[in-house]
């Protein structure tokens, strides 16, 4: 009787292991399709270069401060 439940365990344990592969296998394709899917969509090219070349009141500080740190650190 021992030996029956011991097997019965280890089947189930079994069948439960082979389950749990299959669902992590099948998670992981899924997620494979999904990043090719957003490479396929992104480009990598700006929306509106024009914009990129006219710098905003941000930008221009934030070079001031890049240039000032840059000149203060080779001192």
């Amino acid at each position: 009787m021992a030996a029956d439940s011991q097997t019965i365990a280890t089947v189930l344990l079994s069948i439960s292991a082979a389950g749990l592969i299959w669902f992590i296998l099948r998670l992981r394709q899924r997620r494979k399709l999904d990043i090719v899917e957003i490479e396929k969509e992104y480009s990598g090219r700006a929306k509106n270069p024009d914009d990129l070349m006219v710098p905003d009141d941000n930008a221009i500080a934030e070079l001031e401060r890049l240039l000032e740190s840059s000149f203060e650190s080779e001192e």
